[in-house]
């Protein structure tokens, strides 16, 4: 199955629903960047790749200097490092599109958290993509196992194997011990995940933050953002970019 290109035709016709439903999900700041609704006739005409293009022109391009990777935003967003809303030793951005209230009132309505160092190494098989699909299902089950998520598939991106999957919103657990779960909890919100490997060795982490729910429009902005998602080499000391490694220049002679 081609991964890629499943993927892509679905971000696509996430684009075209949101187009089409011209969102105002960020009006309380500042326009909607999403282009004007197409007409059915000119919808039929765009390809895949002038729909990502589209969201690519009218976005923002944003640098990572410090963790090496670059990814299109919907707009220019506010950036906190992930440590200041979980474990003090995650490392990662968090990119807030829109917030509301202020100080202990704060709330994050729409964010991207991206993690570097998101998962094990033996978390990903490299080549989970091309194996058999009996194979790939034994692998999405076990992955179903190890966490509450309401859905997981497999997918790529840029061109590597990864996990995309949804928590639940509901949670059965086991209150007395007894190994049976005899009650359900409810989460707050529930989250998009996705998992997988960079070009240059990073083990990437990008989760959507959607308060109060997860919406058709938020979802179809952060896959169109997965799909531009890049990493580039970075000479890292002591947690810090010190600069492009030195396989960066041939990597571009080579382009």
């Amino acid at each position: 199955m081609d991964w890629k290109k499943t993927m892509k035709m679905t971000f696509a016709a996430a684009f075209a629903a949101l187009s089409l439903a011209m969102p105002q999900a960020f009006a309380a700041e500042e326009p909607a960047i999403v282009p004007d609704a197409p007409t059915e006739g000119e919808q039929q005409q765009m390809t895949e790749e002038e729909m990502l293009q589209a969201y690519i022109d009218s976005g923002y391009k944003y640098t990572s200097q410090r963790y090496g990777y670059t990814i299109v935003c919907p707009r220019k967003p506010s950036v906190v490092p992930v440590s200041m809303l979980f474990d003090e030793k995650e490392k990662g951005d968090v990119l807030i599109f829109k917030s509301t209230g202020t100080g202990e009132n704060a709330m994050i309505n729409y964010a991207w958290v991206i993690r570097p160092d998101a998962f094990d190494e033996s978390m990903i098989p490299t080549d989970i993509t091309k194996q058999p699909e009996a194979k790939q299902k034994e692998y999405i089950d076990k992955f179903m196992k190890s966490s509450p998520y309401e859905f997981i598939r497999l997918t790529e991106v840029d061109g590597r194997a990864g996990v995309y999957a949804v928590t639940a919103k509901e949670i059965e657990v086991d209150t007395n011990g007894d190994g049976k779960f005899d009650e359900v909890m409810r989460a707050e919100s529930q989250m998009v995940q996705t998992f997988f490997r960079g070009a240059y060795g990073g083990r990437f982490g990008v989760m959507l933050m959607e308060n109060p729910d997860l919406t058709k429009d938020g979802v179809a902005l952060y896959q169109l953002g997965l799909l531009t998602f890049q990493e580039w080499p970075t000479k890292m000391q002591n947690g810090q970019n010190v600069g492009k490694d030195k396989n960066d220049k041939k990597d571009k002679k080579n382009k």
